[in-house]
């Protein structure tokens, strides 16, 4: 089951990519795109690690920045280097010299119908595919995104989700192109917090340790915010529903993103009353099963 991770790292993306490495998602290559930091931190970030897991997948750097708008990040969120500003060991892998767009389109091909994407970034990389190869929702098995909201609440304006926010147009292309996208929204993954105990006491395992250090200041922001101590792990939902579709309720409706408006900018629009006569685009995770969630997490934490 051969899979692409597409992603800009981001602590909850970094918890997104270790799972999907001890879990056995059965990834074949990472993709990597602007989003919580500049390309070139997102590529440095998902190098740091792949060498902290020893891992052999290659990593293709992709869009350094949107379709159409100027870049927008999540410093304040991730930190200035978007791992919470921790020192890392030096270097001793790579980036791959291919195009992550052209990649995908490569995968989709080679692999003959049976590819899955989970994107947890903004979609310029599955979206610059799209518009080089048109045929790619038929190549493309699964599509997992996380991104967009089903209530209108948003993190990064007032109705907007960061990922979608960050490149509304490409988003919008995504949505348009024929394929059924399971969608994992930002509002489910605010009710599930996952505790910070369900990490393995310091020093049991330099993974644990290293992302136990990564997600210090984002924890301390979600307190600050909520009250509430725990890690917030919107790319993490998304792993699970890759991993095990059922791990939460979904709903079935059609939806388009807003790429105008003076405060709608990035909205997913979504046809709960079937006003718009299309058939539904969209499988969106209204809720997870917040115990299974939790239980993933630390199954992905606690192996060595």
């Amino acid at each position: 089951m051969p899979w692409i991770l597409d992603t800009d790292p981001g602590v909850d993306d970094a918890a997104a990519l270790i799972a999907a490495e001890r879990l056995s998602l059965g990834l074949t290559a990472i993709t990597v795109v602007h989003g919580n930091v500049p390309l070139q931190n997102t590529v440095a970030n998902t190098l740091r690690l792949k060498q902290l897991l020893g891992s052999p997948l290659p990593v293709y750097p992709g869009a350094e920045r949107p379709l159409l708008q100027e870049p927008c990040h999540a410093w304040e969120v991730h930190g200035r280097d978007g791992l919470g500003d921790q020192e890392w060991p030096k270097l001793t892998v790579h980036a791959e010299q291919q195009h992550a767009a052209l990649h995908i389109i490569d995968a989709a091909h080679r692999f003959g119908g049976a590819l899955k994407i989970l994107a947890v970034g903004p979609l310029t990389n599955i979206a610059l595919a799209l518009r080089l190869e048109p045929k790619l929702p038929d190549l493309v098995q699964r599509l997992v995104v996380m991104g967009g909201t089903h209530s209108g609440r948003g993190n990064t304006s007032m109705v907007g989700e960061f990922n979608f926010y960050a490149d509304p147009e490409a988003a919008a292309m995504v949505l348009a192109a024929g394929w059924k996208i399971q969608l994992i929204p930002w509002e489910p993954t605010l009710e599930n917090l996952v505790p910070v105990d369900m990490l393995p006491a310091p020093g049991a395992d330099p993974v644990s340790d290293a992302f136990r250090r990564i997600s210090a200041h984002l924890v301390r922001r979600v307190k600050e915010r909520t009250g509430v101590e725990g890690l917030l792990m919107c790319d993490f939902a998304a792993l699970g529903a890759a991993l095990d579709p059922s791990i939460g309720a979904t709903q079935e409706l059609y939806g388009a993103v807003e790429t105008e408006g003076r405060y709608s900018r990035g909205l997913l629009a979504l046809d709960y009353a079937g006003c718009s006569g299309q058939e539904p685009n969209l499988s969106v995770y209204t809720q997870f099963d917040r115990g299974r969630l939790t239980a993933l997490f630390a199954e992905a934490f606690a192996k060595e």
